[in-house]
């Protein structure tokens, strides 16, 4: 199975290199020719030339920002004919590439930046067309980047925020953590293991042990200890608020971002 990956930028260079790394055969294709060199330099197979590499296809992976997004399809609209298109381009509707590929078999997808290590959570919705052996084929696919999901597409956008943005919001309290670390004089290297590796363990402990965040601070906090003492001073400030604000701030742009696209 030959994969495409038009689009080489952060994730399009994440997406590639993780199924690389899954045994596939990927050829990526980029326009710019400083980022092609870059890309290569990865030990990456790069083209700039987005027709051929569709063409050799078996399954297209749609890397590109939203607002390259049509002339990236119209530009392999006869290539990409009959074949497995995974979309990753936020806030980019199911029917708004079907107005540009209506006979690609279209699947919708949000990821996040975990892609690169192969860790990462994908929401996807199919469009209607799609067989479930071709789901089951793009699923393989998709699942050696992380764990996937279905979901209504009327919830892409809340995925777009929360989902896509989850990397970036775990690293502002990883940020955080570390710098609490520095300033009781644990070194910065040790400080910021110590802190991914408990953002990795208290995962574990979510999807792997079945905890929920609230069991986790009862087993860890005992009564009169040193993490109440730490817990008992957060509560002053309005950290959860912070995080449900930001959030909701973030699923309204998302929403403002697709509707400019179903308005096209």
């Amino acid at each position: 199975m030959i994969i495409a990956v038009l689009g080489g930028g952060v994730l399009g260079e994440a997406v590639a290199g993780s199924l690389v790394s899954g045994g596939y055969e990927v050829v990526v294709a980029e326009k710019k020719e400083e980022r092609i060199g870059e890309l290569r330099k990865l030990g990456l197979n790069v083209t700039n030339n987005n027709r051929a590499a569709v063409k050799e296809a078996d399954i297209v992976i749609l890397c590109v920002k939203p607002k390259d997004v049509e002339s990236a399809i119209k530009e392999v609209s006869e290539e990409i004919k009959g074949k497995i298109l995974i979309s990753m381009a936020a806030a980019v509707s199911i029917d708004f590439l079907k107005k540009l590929a209506p006979e690609a078999k279209i699947i919708r997808t949000m990821p996040n930046l975990a892609v690169l290590v192969r860790e990462a959570f994908i929401a996807y919705t199919p469009d209607l067309n799609v067989t479930q052996k071709e789901l089951e084929i793009a699923l393989e696919v998709l699942n050696t980047l992380g764990k996937t999901c279905m979901v209504d597409e009327a919830q892409m956008d809340v995925m777009t925020a929360f989902n896509g943005g989850a990397p970036a919001y775990m690293s502002l309290i990883a940020e955080a953590m570390m710098y609490a670390g520095l300033e009781i004089g644990v070194e910065r290297d040790l400080a910021l293991t110590i802190v991914a590796q408990a953002m990795i363990g208290t995962g574990k402990l979510i999807l792997q042990g079945k905890k929920t965040p609230s069991e986790i601070c009862a087993m860890v906090a005992t009564p009169g200890g040193v993490t109440i003492e730490g817990l008992f001073e957060m509560e002053s400030f309005p950290i959860r608020h912070a995080f449900m604000k930001a959030i909701k701030a973030a699923v309204e742009k998302a929403r403002k971002l697709s509707l400019s696209f179903s308005e096209h």
